[in-house]
């Protein structure tokens, strides 16, 4: 952005962010958030393991 621009804070960050009555309310906390890569990949790591155990015991 320019030095020169005529920006505003508020204008930077969305509506929902600002205020706390819509932050609070109850459908901000309806829907789970979305967990990280980390746990992702290692629940698979997990399945894996058991996996190949599973299958070395069979075997």
């Amino acid at each position: 952005m320019s030095a020169y621009a005529d920006v505003r804070h508020e204008q930077l960050f969305f509506e929902r962010q600002q205020s706390l009555t819509l932050r609070n309310r109850e459908w901000e906390d309806r829907v789970e958030p979305l967990l990280p890569w980390t746990t992702l990949i290692m629940r698979a790591l997990v399945v894996v393991i058991l996996a190949s155990a599973s299958l070395a015991i069979v075997i």
